[in-house]
């Protein structure tokens, strides 16, 4: 494993030559190993691995919680910069950092991804299996970057381009490349013996990539629509696997999100607002999971929302993040099931998530059931959104389901989006460097 995290530095400082998102940025570093000599040695794939998982779970799991949490009303501005406040008014401009770091650590991560699945099949591996793993892995990571692309912006690209010209695909369109990655991990793990074990052996303390990867399918055809999909993908998941995003206290792999709520140089510039931005059932245990006292702060906005500090998986340096919740794939069949008619079902469903006391994770509702007598599709929908809001916290999909359950919600509102509302935007603003760079951008959203 030393050889490895050996391994690990050369391929960050090469790194620095590839493109960083889907314009062309350029960086040299005249002590940096060669491009090309380590996309052809064997030995540095299992540095390439590490490299880009350290780089998305340090970068873009941050924004992921930041950006998508202000707009879905799970966190709010604390500070007078101008970062968090555009995002809690909805009135984002396309210098927005949030957007544009975003955007950037999606490119980047899903760039490096697009080099090993280019140039693999070129480099002769001692273990047919460690190769095979390293591929679906890199399929994942280009699925993975691509779907999150096509979570929060309208259009997007599904390829990098290194000069400048990336073409914008509609999201659905860019959700499908994602999804077609997926299905391409999933069936070189099939057809390959002990590839899976050797991703999740290298990965994580606690991986199980192929539930992994089918968690990602679920998330991706639920977007698109695709229920009978979705609830396949769903049902696929081993509800015993855990999975997790792993961060030690050594100074490169700190949990990132309690780096700015808790580290001494903190800069505290979101609080969770309180009651997790919904109207809370009584006695529901996930608010005190999530969420611990009062800041005595209100959010910096007009909007001045109460604000408590943030606990879970984020108030230790070395706190592990869970890549998925057991109870979101519980969440994903009831809608999906909902969204098929199939209302009792997905009541069952939404029943073990509120009755929950045993979770491995800790996030428990300890609800009693809900027994409507004769519930429309709505209603149960409503009841699949409150628990994802509660479940699922700061994990990027609150937003998704809002939108999904709620297409209309923002319908003729302009910006700045009233406090009432419980979503801020639709979709992101395209980030200004992209806009500068690419002459293929489209329009910005409206909102």
């Amino acid at each position: 494993m030393k050889a490895v995290k050996k391994i690990l530095y050369l391929v960050m400082a090469a790194g620095l030559f590839m493109t960083t998102h889907s314009c062309k940025t350029e960086f040299e570093n005249h002590n940096a190993a060669s491009e090309d000599a380590v996309f052809k040695t064997a030995e540095a794939y299992p540095g390439l691995v590490l490299g880009i998982t350290q780089h998305f779970t340090q970068n873009a799991v941050y924004e992921i919680v930041r950006g998508p949490g202000v707009v879905a009303r799970e966190i709010a501005a604390t500070n007078t910069y101008l970062t968090e406040p555009e995002l809690e008014t909805g009135n984002i401009p396309q210098e927005n950092a949030s957007i544009s770091l975003l955007w950037k650590y999606l490119h980047y991560e899903r760039g490096v991804a697009e080099k090993i699945v280019d140039n693999i099949d070129n480099v002769t591996f001692i273990n047919d299996a460690e190769k095979a793993g390293i591929k679906a892995y890199a399929k994942f990571m280009k699925g993975m970057t691509t779907a999150y692309l096509g979570f929060y912006w309208e259009m997007a690209t599904v390829k990098n381009d290194p000069d400048n010209k990336a073409e914008f695909k509609p999201r659905a369109e860019v959700l499908r490349a994602a999804l077609a990655d997926m299905n391409d991990a999933l069936a070189i793990l099939d057809a390959n013996d002990g590839a899976e074990d050797y991703i999740n052996g290298l990965v994580s303390v606690m991986f199980s990539f192929k539930d992994v990867i089918n968690v990602y399918r679920a998330r991706i055809a639920l977007e698109l629509g695709q229920y009978d999909q979705a609830l396949a993908a769903a049902n696929a998941v081993d509800p015993s696997a855990l999975s997790v995003w792993t961060y030690e206290s050594a100074t490169s792999s700190r949990n990132p999100i309690y780096m700015h709520q808790y580290d001494p140089g903190a800069s505290e510039r979101w609080k969770g607002i309180e009651n997790m931005g919904v109207n809370v059932e009584s006695g529901d245990q996930r608010l005190d999971f999530y969420l611990g006292a009062s800041t005595g702060i209100v959010s910096t906005t007009s909007c001045h929302f109460p604000t408590n500090f943030i606990l879970g998986f984020w108030d230790e340096v070395d706190e592990d993040i869970p890549v998925y919740l057991p109870d979101e794939v519980k969440l994903i069949k009831a809608e999906a099931q909902a969204r098929l008619g199939n209302l009792g079902a997905a009541v069952a469903l939404i029943n073990e998530v509120r009755q929950d006391t045993d979770d491995p994770f800790g996030v428990n509702a300890g609800l009693g059931p809900w027994t409507p007598a004769s519930p429309s599709e709505q209603e149960v929908l409503d009841q699949v959104f409150y628990n994802y809001a509660m479940e699922v916290y700061l994990q990027g999909m609150r937003w998704l389901a809002h939108r999904r359950i709620y297409p209309h919600h923002l319908d003729g509102i302009d910006q700045d989006v009233p406090c009432d509302k419980q979503r801020t935007r639709n979709f992101f603003p395209y980030p200004y460097n992209e806009v500068s760079n690419n002459p293929n951008v489209p329009e910005d959203p409206s909102i």
